[in-house]
Order: C-alpha cells, then sequence, then structure tokens
C-alpha cells in the first residue's frame, strides 16, 4: 500500500526541544507539564482519514490515534501479528472464508462532540465503546466509490463477499447523500455488537495482515452523522451542510475520532502537529518478549509497565535536512538520520560509528526496510513495452552498485529481484539474469531491440526515440537523474528527465502519461504476495499495478498462489512467477534500502518496526539522563 518515491523518501524523526527555543513557549502555555517528545516530519501529510491513508507520514501520524483489530508485536521478529482492538485472533472456518472476530469490551473512542454530552452532569463530551457496526462502516467507506481510497481499496476488492457491489451501488448516490452506508454487504456483519463477522470469496490466507493495517481502523457512524453533514457556523456552533457541500472523507482534525493512546489537538498542514496522552486510555501494557539481544539493549527494561511513558508528541514541519541534522548536533532532538554529506565522518568503511562519535555517547542502529527502490516501464508506453530488448538493455547498463555508493553513501544493497530479501521465494528465485551491471550484454540487447522497434517502425533516423523520465523534485530527484542519464548514456540512449511534485507525478502515473519513472514499494505485510500483486493485471485498474504489466501464465499463477496457504509448493510457485518477472524486466531494479539511525541513549525502547505504526505508546524519555547530558528540556 506504501508507494515511495527513492528521491522524496523521508522518515518520521524524533526529537526533543526547548518549548522555548522551538516555539517561543506557545506549547508550554496550552499543555500541562508532561514528559514531551518533540519531532519533525520533512513531507506533507497526505491525510486525516484512515481509509485515504496511502503514504508513509500520513500512516505514522494517524498510527498514534487510529487503530485496528490487529497490530504487530512490537519487538517480535519475525514479524508477528497480535491483537490489538479485537479480543484474541480471529476463527477462520475450515474453508478458510469466515473470519469470526471478537472485540475487547474495553475498546472505547477519544471523546468526540459527535456523541454529545456525557450524561454524568460533568458538562464533557461522551463516548462510547467500539462496535461491530463501526467496522463494518470502516470497510464500506473504503469500498465507496466517492472517496479517494486509492491502495486501501486494493486489498479489499474481490476478497469480501458483496463488498464490489456495494461500491458499485455507491456511484448511483450523490457523493454527500450517506444514506449509501445502510446498504448491506452480504460479507460483513455484526453478530451483535461485539462480534464482527467476515465472509470471503475465496480463500486469503494475508488476510490477518490485511486486518492489521490501520487504514481499517474503525469508524463511529456518529462521525458520519456529525462531522460530514454540519459545519462550524463562526458563531460556535453547528449548521446542516447541503448535499452538495458535503465532503465524504474525514478532513476537519476535530472529526479524527479513534480509539488510539494519543488525542490529535492540533493540526496545522506543513507547520505543527500535536498529539496529546489519551487519559482514559484503555489499560496496555510493555511487551515482556522480543527477539534475541533485546534484553542487553535494555528494550524489556520496562517489560510490564503500563503504557503510555510519553504525554504530548509536537511534530513541527522542517522541510530541510540540514536543519534537522543541526537540531540533532546541538542535542535538541534525540533520533536522527544522517546526511549524505556527513555520513563518512560519522559512519566508518565497515558501517560503524567513528571513534570520535562513540565519544558522544551516541548509538547507531542499522536497520534494512523491506522495501525495494526501482525504476517502473510503462508496459502500455507504445516504446518500453513493445521492446522487452531494450528493457533489459537498459536494465544491464545500470550500474546499481554504483548508484548505492555515489548517491546514498553505501546505504543500501543491490535488488536481484523483484521481493525483499528475507521474503519466502526471494533466496529461492536467486538474482534475475538483468540484475547486473554488463554494459557488453547491454548493447547487444541494444541492437535487438533496435530490430524489434524498426519492425514496428518505432525508429527515428535509425535511432530509438529519447525517452522521458519522470521523478520527484529536489535536489536528490537532480542528482539521480543525472547518474541515470549517464548509465543510459554508455549504450547511446538518451534519456530526458521532467522534475514533478507529488501531487503531478502521482497523477501521470495514474493515468499513464508517464515513459518510465522512480518509484518503490514499502511491504504491507511480510509475505511476497505483497510485492508480487503488484504486477497482476487484474490489479492495473486498482492502482497498485502501477507497471501496466500483463503476463497471462504470470496472472494464472497469481490467481493461484493467493488463495494457497503458506507451503513449499506455494513458495515455488513463487519463485516461477519472480522468474517471469525477472526475464520480463516491467522494472529496472535498484536497491533495498538500509537505514542508518543516531539516536541519543535517553531515547529507551528506541527499536524500529518497518511495517507496523502507533508504536510511540511504547517510547520512554529518560528526562533525567537527557537533562544530564546536555540535553534541552
Amino acid at each position: 500500500m506504501r508507494w515511495f518515491y527513492p528521491a522524496a523518501f523521508v522518515t518520521v524523526l524524533v526529537l526533543v526541544l526547548s518549548p522555548m527555543a522551538f516555539l517561543g513557549g506557545e506549547l508550554k502555555e496550552q499543555h500541562p507539564p508532561g514528559v514531551l517528545s518533540w519531532n519533525t516530519y520533512s513531507s506533507d501529510v497526505k491525510s486525516l482519514d484512515p481509509a485515504t491513508c496511502g503514504d508513509v507520514t500520513s500512516a505514522g501520524i494517524q498510527g498514534f490515534v487510529y487503530e485496528g483489530l490487529y497490530t504487530y508485536h512490537y519487538l517480535k521478529r519475525p514479524f508477528e501479528v497480535v491483537p490489538q482492538l479485537a479480543q484474541g485472533m480471529p476463527e477462520i472456518s475450515p474453508d478458510g472464508l469466515v473470519y469470526t472476530i471478537h472485540l475487547r469490551r474495553d475498546a472505547h473512542y477519544h471523546r468526540s462532540a459527535c456523541f454529545g454530552r456525557d450524561t454524568s452532569g460533568t458538562g464533557t463530551w461522551a463516548t462510547r465503546q467500539v462496535s461491530a457496526r463501526d467496522v463494518v462502516l470502516a470497510c464500506k467507506r473504503v469500498a465507496d466509490y466517492h472517496i479517494n481510497t486509492g491502495l486501501a481499496w486494493a486489498f479489499l476488492a474481490d476478497r469480501i463477499a458483496g463488498l464490489d457491489d456495494f461500491r458499485e451501488r455507491t456511484k448511483h448516490y450523490a457523493a454527500g447523500d450517506f444514506s449509501r452506508y445502510d446498504q448491506p454487504v452480504a460479507g460483513l456483519a455484526g453478530r451483535d455488537d461485539s462480534t464482527v463477522v467476515i465472509t470471503l470469496t475465496a480463500p486469503f490466507p494475508q488476510f490477518i495482515y490485511v486486518l492489521a493495517m490501520s487504514v481499517y481502523a474503525p469508524i463511529p457512524q456518529e462521525v458520519v452523522d456529525y462531522w460530514l453533514t454540519t459545519a462550524d457556523d463562526g458563531k460556535g456552533g453547528r449548521r446542516p451542510l447541503a448535499l452538495h457541500e458535503r465532503n465524504p472523507e474525514i478532513m476537519e482534525p476535530a472529526a479524527v475520532v479513534g480509539t488510539g493512546a494519543y488525542l490529535l489537538d492540533t493540526f496545522k498542514r506543513k507547520w505543527k502537529i500535536v498529539m496529546v496522552r489519551n487519559p482514559e486510555f484503555r489499560p496496555d501494557f510493555y511487551p515482556c518478549e522480543g527477539e534475541a539481544g533485546d534484553s542487553a539493549a535494555g528494550l524489556l527494561a520496562d517489560c510490564g509497565k503500563r503504557v503510555p511513558f510519553t504525554d504530548i508528541f509536537l511534530f513541527r514541519y522542517v522541510e530541510e535536512e540540514y536543519a534537522n541534522w543541526m537540531l540533532f548536533l546541538s542535542r535538541q532532538r534525540d533520533v536522527a538520520g544522517i546526511p549524505r554529506e556527513a555520513f563518512e565522518k560519522v559512519v566508518t568503511p565497515g558501517k560503524e560509528l567513528t571513534d570520535a562519535w562513540k565519544k558522544r555517547h551516541i548509538d547507531l542502529r542499522i536497520d534494512v526496510d523491506p522495501a525495494v527502490y526501482w525504476i517502473v516501464f510503462n508496459m502500455e508506453d507504445s516504446l518500453l513495452g513493445a521492446s522487452k530488448a531494450l528493457r533489459q538493455a537498459m536494465c544491464l547498463c545500470y550500474d546499481v552498485e554504483s548508484e548505492i555508493e555515489v548517491l546514498y553513501n553505501g546505504r543500501g544493497r543491490c535488488a536481484v529481484n523483484v521481493t525483499p530479501s528475507g521474503f519466502r521465494g526471494h533466496d529461492e528465485a536467486g538474482p534475475g539474469p538483468y540484475a547486473r551491471y554488463d554494459t557488453a550484454a547491454a548493447r547487444a540487447k541494444l541492437a535487438d531491440a533496435k530490430k524489434e522497434l524498426a519492425a514496428r517502425g518505432l525508429l527515428v533516423n535509425g535511432e530509438i526515440p529519447e525517452i522521458r523520465f519522470d521523478l520527484s523534485d529536489g535536489a536528490a530527484a537532480m542528482r539521480l537523474a543525472e547518474f541515470a542519464k549517464q548509465q543510459f548514456a554508455q549504450i547511446g540512449l538518451r534519456v530526458k528527465p521532467i522534475f514533478n511534485d507529488w501531487p503531478t507525478l502521482q497523477r501521470k502515473v495514474n493515468n499513464k502519461q508517464s515513459q518510465m519513472y522512480t518509484m518503490g514499494w514499502h511491504a504491507d505485510y511480510p509475505d511476497a504476495e505483497n510485492f508480487l500483486q503488484l504486477y497482476y493485471s487484474g490489479n492495473i485498474d486498482k492502482g497498485t499495478n502501477n507497471a501496466n504489466y500483463r503476463n497471462r501464465e504470470f496472472d494464472s499463477l497469481y490467481e493461484t498462489v493467493r488463495v494457497m496457504m503458506d507451503s513449499p509448493e506455494r513458495t515455488a510457485l513463487y519463485v516461477r512467477m519472480i522468474h517471469i518477472l525477472s526475464e520480463d524486466c516491467p522494472v529496472l531494479l535498484l536497491s533495498e534500502p538500509v537505514g542508518f539511525t543516531l539516536f541519543y541513549p535517553w531515547a529507551k525502547n528506541n527499536k524500529h518496526h518497518p511495517i507496523g505504526y502507533g508504536f510511540g505508546k511504547y517510547l520512554n524519555v529518560d528526562t533525567r539522563l537527557r537533562a544530564s547530558m546536555g540535553g534541552r528540556e
């Protein structure tokens, strides 16, 4: 679900600043004292609505307030799905079609005006327990034709009985007519207030991972009825909205009504986001188990303690990498990535901290994310889609190892097939025949390509036309564009870089207007199927197959494996599918990213989870240690 562009890939980073230094005392005046974690984000938050979330930054912010039925264990590796709003793991029928999920009884929404006043007489807003009907509504909203749910819909389409029919029916309603949510869906039912029954159209073993995505977090009907049908009247009240005035998406910060450990206190786009501890968050405790090495790293010291530990999270928009870095150097933030220009001064060739940095009592964490960067070829393009030999030649002439070293300080490893290392099928399939740097072989393939293209009348004066290369904007994208031009020029190919902002690039990709472009996919769940579905032709119109790739044999294999349980037989089919893609080259494989993160020792329980969200509740800032080491309070 999480597309990202390599040149613009960012991580939300934790920092600690003085309120006076950072916001002129503003936060200190507005909120009670407590343990503060000060953060930055460098990419705009796309959405506050879980149904429309499809990017890393938005998911990170939403994870503080929204919770799914399931989540991932914070510390265990390999990854383990555990209950969150569910009372336990789902009861699955023998045929794998019916999932019965019991909801926990102590999960309540944040207090909100949409629930009216509390009947206790305190004058506060009311709350209520999470209900099965809220889970059903969340799935209906993802299926709603009038909401741009994008990738969230891709994982439910053709999966739940009757949900695709429901989506078709919503087309006939006005966007602001929410009576469409009264329409029944055969495969979504609340047996009672605390029991959800989901019926699939076919077995889908990865469905438990889908249920662990917060994009399907329950949404109360009261949010739709109050926040989406009325607006501020400017006099301290609300006025009804006409049908044509209503936006079906959750846009107002006040409409963000979740069940999580934090409340969304402030949201000012591209400026400031403030999360405050939910004082009524149900009992939840820090885990007592992890993987080997966690205990020695101090990650089990808080075993069994109630969370959250931190009272306030503040996120400030800081776009420039250098500004973020200077905040870390002045001990005004807990955690930081390392800028490209500073990397060799901080990290040795052996990928360890230099002695000078070790003396600063700073720790280095190296993480390999389950993600793959690539250059996508539009298979519906008249040029690139017409010649497999051309795509193979472009793969062979690209020195990925040098790109990783020159552009990213070695922070990555060469991607050798379309799935990440460690996923079943990756090692068994091995490197693809064109996932290597060989200019002689590239020139031979280019000669074959010219014959293919000449036969179709696609050469211009006997040469391959200039190829348009879409990228995001920014300095990193410019460096990547220049490097790529040099690589393709080695075999006589002319490439024209075109720089785009995020919305423009996304629109061009969705409308099939790009010839080739940079992109990456970060795993939604730890299974190769999550990457292989990117090439299933049935997903072209659903927004995940953005290469517009079609192959009958691949499609047939995918339709077989997507209903199979994990087994050696399924892994063998994964391997066949990977081999097909390695031969057809719908993408030019670049790298699997490796993250280098620095953090001060006062940032406790700091462990990277590359798939799950909502783990801010586990962060524990040792304020005494921070003060003793000169950190800002």
